[in-house]
């Protein structure tokens, strides 16, 4: 019973724990993006992507650029699968041990030969689209609806942004700790709105000092408060709706150390959010800034998707992404987004909506998110001191037992029996044709008493 009951107590210690292994290196996965070995293939996405997004501004290579994109994403994609053998990965990935004394132009240049098979896979891709699903095609679609629908992923990938983000910000909320301090919950929940308010007033009051040169800081300060304000009640709202979770959360130190760190990594990404939309309804950025922005999610979307993916087939034996492939998934996510992108600019004739539905999915999502983590972890703890008191009751229960049928023992009763019986007939005659009543004990109800369950 005892090894049980630890056992169950500490069912929340283990799934922290299995949130914290998760926790894959960035700077170990950011190394292998940006690897030398590999870098060609950056260099290729960059110049690929700048180009088909000058061509599907003309209305009649929209149609073209969607599929070129697509079928970059999908070339990348089979070549993912395909590096792990040996022979594929010699392919699209450089030998740095190998020395080349041609001239510079020439040995960079030839550096590109590993770009050759996801381009051959990628033009087979764009071949059998056109052959599909062009005008002549076995299942013509139509001109504009491929890059409709590539423009709407944008609210897809803003999803992956979210679950991806938090994701990773599990495992980093659920590092160990050593130290072991008195748990506070409204000193935590008062750090916490000191940290989302500074932070969140320091980013506006950039983009406010961005917006208008002009400005002082102390005026862009002033002019960030309205938004401070409102991210500060997103927080309050937030942690209001989850009181319960972090009440239980405050009665073991880890747990409420994880809740802290949890709520306020999620609610800074929650304020950038939240920040982007603000500004693209009172501040009218350029179309540059948004581009800007959108290539700086872009970015670190593909990252944190990979890491996500990584992180999932750490310990399992089916790896489809991890180390080694992660730049060519990273890649083939890389030419999704940049498509999406791209696409929303053309197709649609307000972008700016259709970018704020995708903010405000990301913020849905990791507030549905962070309360879910919440329930997993300190429910998992709640049930866990439930099943533990259930345990601990049983056992005491138990050990109450056997006084109670000690007295019930049929084995010592006739041997007590049998010497008061040889005592009683050495005084007395007795007549056995006399029929004597046989005392009855009533209303005792033995089955209540013996059954302890």
């Amino acid at each position: 019973m005892d090894s049980d009951a630890k056992e169950v107590e500490n069912s929340s210690q283990d799934l922290l724990a299995e949130y914290e292994t998760t926790n894959v290196s960035l700077i170990s996965l950011a190394r292998t993006l940006v690897s030398t070995s590999t870098m060609p293939h950056l260099f290729l996405i960059t110049i690929l992507s700048t180009i088909l997004y000058i061509t599907s501004s003309a209305d009649s290579l929209t149609n073209i650029s969607a599929m070129a994109f697509t079928s970059l994403s999908i070339g990348y994609g089979i070549s993912a699968l395909a590096s792990n053998n040996s022979t594929v990965k010699k392919w699209i990935t450089l030998n740095q041990e190998l020395s080349d004394e041609r001239p510079f132009i020439i040995r960079n240049l030839a550096k590109f030969r590993i770009c050759i098979l996801p381009l051959c896979l990628a033009i087979l891709s764009f071949i059998a689209m056109i052959l599909l699903f062009g005008d002549n095609g076995v299942m013509p679609i139509g001109d504009g609806v491929l890059p409709l629908v590539m423009g709407s992923l944008f609210v897809v990938w803003s999803i992956v942004q979210g679950t991806s983000f938090t994701k990773w910000a599990s495992s980093v909320s659920a590092k160990l700790t050593d130290k072991q301090k008195p748990t506070y919950l409204p000193t935590s929940v008062a750090f916490s709105i000191g940290i989302i308010a500074l932070t969140s007033s320091a980013l506006a009051a950039i983009f406010y000092k961005i917006h208008n040169l002009d400005l002082s800081i102390s005026g862009a300060l002033l002019d960030s408060l309205p938004f401070a304000s409102i991210t500060v009640l997103v927080l309050v709202a937030n942690v209001g709706f989850n009181w319960q979770l972090k009440k239980l959360a405050s009665m073991k130190y880890r747990l409420h150390n994880f809740s802290n760190r949890w709520t306020i990594i999620c609610h800074v990404f929650i304020s950038w959010h939240l920040l982007t939309l603000w500004r693209q309804i009172f501040l009218d950025p350029t179309k540059i800034q948004v581009l800007f922005e959108e290539l700086i999610l872009m970015i670190f979307t593909v990252f944190i998707a990979i890491w996500s993916m990584t992180a999932k087939g750490y310990k399992s034996n089916f790896r489809p992404i991890n180390e080694e492939n992660a730049l060519s998934w990273g890649l083939a996510f890389g030419y999704a987004y940049a498509g999406s992108v791209a696409m929303l600019t053309t197709v649609f004739d307000d972008i700016t909506t259709v970018m704020q539905i995708g903010h405000a999915v990301v913020i849905i999502a990791v507030i549905v998110i962070h309360r879910k983590v919440l329930t997993d972890i300190i429910g998992q703890d709640d049930l866990a001191v439930e099943v533990s008191r259930i345990v601990e009751h049983n056992r005491d229960s138990k050990e109450e037992e056997p006084e109670i049928e000690q007295l019930d023992d049929p084995d010592e009763t006739p041997v007590e029996t049998e010497s008061q019986e040889e005592s009683w007939q050495e005084d007395h005659d007795v007549d056995w044709e006399n029929d004597e009543e046989i005392p009855v004990i009533e209303d005792v109800e033995w089955d209540s008493i013996i059954e302890v369950d």
